[in-house]
């Protein structure tokens, strides 16, 4: 069981974001294991945290690492490697080259017409860039999410520990808000399941994917 003390206990907000992360990895659904790791090294002096990193931290590995198995999703990844810092500079890159033909007097010489075809042309490039970058990006989600879909075997055992851990932090949070009379509310957080112990859903969107508090104070379901 996880314990509380109030000199050291970690900061709810923080708590429930961990929280939030751990179910979507358990639902294959990963952020990046980086905004876990800060988290707990925002939190130092809590033992408990320490110590569910250390009990979870190769379940998020094998997780995360999972899809790095298929040719085809690291093929897509590579791809999407190139084309980001592409896009991200596009705009510096144009306006560089542009500063340095109107420098030499070529823009100038273009007159008003063609220094709007140029940059008529570089909004169009970069709509075009942006929109191969983003239908990339796309079909790299569905392909991640076939090979977990075809894989999820290989990975059941780490779910389910993730669930009874995650559970655990759960109570924890749960134990924060009573203890120091908190208003749960200011502790929502999201979860891709409903099943656990000691939440209250207060809403699920359409892609069943639930806003929860911990038992607390009474709170009311909200309107979708």
């Amino acid at each position: 069981m996880l314990t509380l003390t109030d000199k050291k206990s970690i900061d709810p907000k923080d708590l429930s974001r961990l929280i939030s992360f751990l179910d979507g990895y358990a639902a294959l659904s990963v952020v990046d294991p980086l905004r876990i790791k800060r988290i707990v090294k925002k939190n130092p002096d809590d033992p408990d945290i320490a110590a569910v990193w250390k009990e979870v931290s190769r379940d998020v590995d094998d997780i995360s690492s999972l899809p790095s198995s298929s040719d085809q999703v690291m093929k897509q990844s590579k791809i999407l490697g190139i084309l980001r810092p592409v896009i991200m500079f596009l705009g510096l890159i144009v306006f560089t080259i542009y500063f340095v033909l109107q420098g030499l007097g070529v823009m100038r010489n273009l007159g008003s017409s063609g220094v709007y075809v140029f940059l008529g042309g570089f909004l169009v490039t970069y709509l075009v860039g942006f929109g191969v970058y983003f239908t990339m990006n796309r079909k790299l989600t569905r392909l991640v999410n076939a090979y977990y879909e075809k894989h999820m075997g290989e990975i059941a055992r780490q779910r389910r520990h993730l669930k009874v851990v995650n559970q655990r932090l759960i109570d924890k949070l749960a134990m924060i808000v009573r203890s120091r009379d908190y208003d749960p509310s200011r502790f929502k957080f999201s979860l891709f399941h409903d099943d656990y112990a000691n939440i209250n859903v207060v809403r699920e969107d359409k892609n069943q994917i639930y806003t929860v508090v911990v038992k607390g104070k009474s709170v009311k379901k909200e309107s979708v």
